[in-house]
């Protein structure tokens, strides 16, 4: 789907093919041999390769990792000039997109008055797209996804130094993962670090390039040039929240990560119900989510309880 947007509409967001889950222990490599059975198998998909310790380490020039399930059907893109892309197309299609305009509350009725500090829009359907960013606009929903902050920081160009030869994306199999993957201009972009209570460390830009060249010991002169941080949501099941919470009111949010894929699914999914065809998005809103309490004061110790014993499991190899 993400394919066929970019050659429809000529998006420009620098397409790569090809990404790696990595192993950093014999049960991360059992788990992902395992995956790879049932892709070559119940899933009939070939494509999935399985790459020991030394075919990782010849590719991406790295000893940290056990073996890794390396898919060249999957893919990583600039993410921002996608989504912009998207929204130059939607507005050749006739939709109006207003920034800087966050909903405030909704009047339910016929029809829905969302409300921002800049105005009103009236609607008889609503979308709440809002991830992790619904800040109390709708409990039900909010029940349901936990936001995670999360940090990325980008090297200076490394020239011929790029340790990543077929530039790939990569990640380890751990609860507080590290993700990264080579950049159109030569860079590596690094993620991870998560605070337990959503804040940003006075030295976030040091602790991805601490954890970068744990990765990658040859770029341990290598500067960072920018770094930033944002939420994400996370769901009890790790599977997305698509849900109808009644009277012409869905959701969609709650992607763990994987929101680049799944919300162009979610999209579809969601347009497709609105316009009376609900077998896809049927499937989804069958999936059973677990509570996650809503008010500050206990949403802040759950999330940090959960970050906590996140980094326990990856520590003892669980």
């Amino acid at each position: 789907m993400v394919r066929e947007r970019i050659l429809t509409h000529q998006i420009a967001c620098d397409f790569q093919p090809g990404y790696i889950e990595l192993a950093l222990n014999k049960a991360q490599q059992t788990e992902l041999k395992s995956w790879y059975a049932l892709k070559q198998g119940e899933y009939n998909y070939p494509m999935a390769q399985w790459w020991d310790q030394a075919k990782v380490a010849e590719v991406a020039n790295t000893e940290r990792y056990l073996g890794g399930l390396y898919d060249p059907n999957s893919a990583h893109i600039h993410t921002l000039n996608y989504t912009l892309g998207l929204a130059k197309a939607a507005r050749e299609l006739g939709v109006k997109i207003f920034e800087h305009s966050p909903a405030q509350s909704i009047k339910k009725g016929r029809p829905h008055c969302v409300r921002t500090l800049q105005g009103e829009v009236n609607a008889p359907r609503v979308l709440l797209a809002c991830n992790a960013y619904l800040d109390g606009l709708k409990r039900k929903a909010q029940a349901k996804v936990l936001p995670v902050a999360s940090f990325i920081a980008v090297t200076e160009p490394l020239g011929d130094r790029m340790p990543i030869t077929n530039r790939m994306a990569m990640s380890d199999l751990n609860n507080c993962l590290d993700y990264y993957r080579p950049t159109a201009d030569g860079r590596i972009l690094f993620g991870g670090v998560n605070h337990p209570f959503n804040r940003e460390y006075k030295d976030s830009a040091q602790r991805l390039h601490q954890r970068m060249t744990t990765v990658f010991p040859q770029l341990n002169d290598v500067k960072m040039d920018y770094h930033w941080g944002g939420l994400f949501a996370v769901t009890r099941s790790y599977m997305p929240h698509i849900d109808h919470l009644g009277q012409d009111i869905y959701t969609a949010h709650g992607y763990t990560g994987h929101g680049v894929g799944l919300t162009n699914i979610a999209g579809r999914v969601i347009a497709e119900a609105m316009d009376g065809q609900a077998s896809r998005f049927d499937v989804f809103a069958r999936l059973k989510h677990g509570w996650i309490p809503t008010p500050k004061m206990l949403r802040s110790p759950a999330l940090a309880l959960a970050i906590w014993k996140a980094k326990l499991d990856d520590l003892l190899g669980g």
